[in-house]
């Protein structure tokens, strides 16, 4: 099982993915530069990083995402983007503030309750009824301050529940 990697070298790591989208090659110099951190530091995140078998790298030499990088990266992107797009459309947080409380949820939560969410809300974004009426009803109530009568009215009665 892979090993969890922390909070800061899930940083560096994004930002070694971020940095090799738009050049050819960077080096550690590259990624403290662009994190706004000391050398000594970032090069001990990027030994760590090698270490744990997420980037291919020598000292003094170009730095690479391995696989095992492009893996986890590609995870941390997709669970990020899925979440700060549920706080955005469904709960309409605006996106500068959803993408910082999805980032706080991501490091909050246990790998198995993010999982889950995640799961959740990609099973909501494909489910046939697109938009169920408890998002509306939710979104009415966000607006209005209260449930709406068909809310009341459901009382437990529901006809979603049905089958």
């Amino acid at each position: 099982m892979e090993e969890k990697l922390t909070r800061s070298l899930e940083t560096y790591l994004i930002a070694i993915d971020t940095l090799l989208e738009n050049n050819d090659s960077i080096i550690v110099k590259d990624v403290a530069k662009y994190l706004g951190f000391g050398g000594a530091t970032t090069s001990d995140a990027v030994k760590k990083l090698k270490e744990k078998g997420y980037i291919n790298y020598q000292p003094y030499g170009n730095i690479t995402l391995t696989s095992l990088g492009k893996d986890k990266v590609a995870i941390k992107k997709y669970r990020h983007n899925t979440i700060t797009k549920f706080l955005n459309k469904v709960l309409d947080i605006d996106l500068k503030d959803a993408e910082y409380n999805a980032e706080q949820m991501e490091y909050s939560m246990t790998d198995d309750v993010l999982s889950r969410l995640v799961h959740f809300l990609d099973f909501m974004k494909q489910c046939a009824c697109n938009e169920p009426k408890w998002v509306k009803s939710c979104k009415s109530t966000l607006e209005t301050g209260e449930i709406s009568a068909k809310c009341k009215s459901c009382s437990g009665n529901c006809r979603c529940l049905k089958k």
